[in-house]
């Protein structure tokens, strides 16, 4: 670590409730993921026109961004950092400080003064290579990249190789919504077709009504809205390089134990007041409230001794959840599962995020599957766990250079 001190927490609340701790503009984000099932393979055009036409696209892009980064690199009002305690996110902080412990010459573009997530590093032949956070040697097939953010598509991906993945429908209306609701075996998730970091996801959805307001909800952020099965348990993020599995992290929400006397409120607050000094405090909010609602709670319930009830679907410190890695406990299984889907989805660096009961046991004796993959994964997640020993993913990245 650089003397710098982590950048683990550079999310803060904006004033959308929905988006948690990581909003963006709405307008933005709609048109985006809009345009990313658009062009996925389940939501574009079919054939060999559409393929011709993405191979074409790959390699403009392949051609374009290089150019477009000198271009900005030329640029009067671009300066080059050379801090890795400066770098916008901590995901690109430790990719920085792998850089520099195997003497990398590595440097963060800022324009008008303005930290990017555009860095450059001198790989090979003493040549500036320029990318975004993550570093990943151009000549690697990523043939999913222009879908993998779209949870349909992925699933149905996934769901042909074998991988356990939860039902999902998508629909663009609100009837349809509605109409798809009896076809799940209980409770749903409603959320944007495309998105991550779970903004304007409403989970435990079982009413038309509560459908109704997720649909609205997750409408802000894309056209296409997904309802998908309701997954119990912890959500993991697996992350694999190069075919391996190089993290795994666990994520627990923030929940409250009964004691058959006191309410929910009056638990957080004995809660926060004992918790680890590396937990957030748990505030409640209205998005707690109605996670609440759907599990038949109030903030001022008296929970029944011994039963653990959960306050919201999101999961870290942040919200006062705990948090670990595990990498090499994780069931043998669920590691060659993780690695079967980064084959079938052939990204070289991808993190798949998953539901399960209990990793270190069986997958195949318990209800799990995979909800999403990011194509740019937050892999400083595994460095500053609460419990467990951080995974080195930063080396893995750079090890692809080699």
């Amino acid at each position: 670590m650089t003397d710098g001190a982590p950048h683990e927490y550079r999310e803060h609340a904006g004033t959308c409730a929905e988006c948690g701790n990581s909003p963006v503009n709405h307008f933005g984000a709609y048109i985006a993921h809009t345009l990313s099932v658009v062009s996925s393979k389940e939501g574009g055009t079919r054939g060999r026109l559409r393929t011709t036409l993405s191979r074409w696209g790959d390699w403009l892009q392949s051609w374009l961004d290089p150019f477009v980064y000198k271009v900005f690199a030329a640029l009067p009002v671009t300066r080059f950092a050379s801090e890795p305690k400066n770098a916008k996110t901590y995901r690109s902080q430790v990719i920085w400080e792998e850089a520099a412990q195997r003497g990398i010459p590595m440097e963060q573009m800022t324009l008008f003064g303005a930290h990017t997530e555009i860095y450059r590093a001198r790989i090979r032949n003493d040549e500036w290579t320029y990318f975004q956070s993550i570093p990943v040697p151009p000549h690697l097939e990523y043939p999913a990249y222009d879908w993998i953010d779209d949870k349909f598509e992925l699933k149905r991906v996934l769901h042909e190789a074998g991988i356990a993945t939860p039902r999902i429908v998508s629909v663009t209306s609100l009837a349809d919504a509605i109409a798809a609701l009896p076809g799940f075996q209980g409770p749903v998730v409603v959320k944007p077709r495309a998105g991550s970091r779970g903004r304007h996801t409403t989970v435990n959805v079982r009413t038309e009504s509560d459908v109704a307001k997720a649909f609205l909800c997750a409408k802000k952020l894309c056209r296409y809205v997904a309802l998908e099965e309701y997954l119990v348990g912890s959500v993991c993020r697996g992350t694999v390089i190069d075919g391996t599995l190089a993290g795994f992290f666990q994520a627990f929400p923030p929940t409250v134990v009964g004691d058959g006397a006191s309410t929910i409120r009056e638990l957080i607050d004995k809660q926060n007041a004992a918790k680890h000094e590396r937990l957030q405090d748990i505030v409640l909010t209205d998005e707690h409230s109605t996670f609440l609602l759907r599990s038949g709670y109030t903030a001022d319930s008296v929970v029944e001794k011994g039963t653990v009830v959960p306050l919201t679907h999101r999961t870290g410190r942040l919200f006062g959840g705990k948090t670990r890695e595990l990498l090499g406990q994780e069931h043998p299984k669920l590691r060659e599962y993780l690695e079967r889907a980064a084959q079938a989805v052939k990204a070289p660096v991808v993190g798949f995020d998953l539901i399960i009961g209990n990793p270190e046991v069986d997958p195949d004796a318990q209800k799990w599957g995979i909800i999403e993959a990011n194509s740019l994964p937050y892999i400083d997640l595994h460095y500053l766990p609460l419990e467990g020993s951080p995974s080195p993913v930063a080396a893995a990245v750079w090890d692809l250079w080699k």
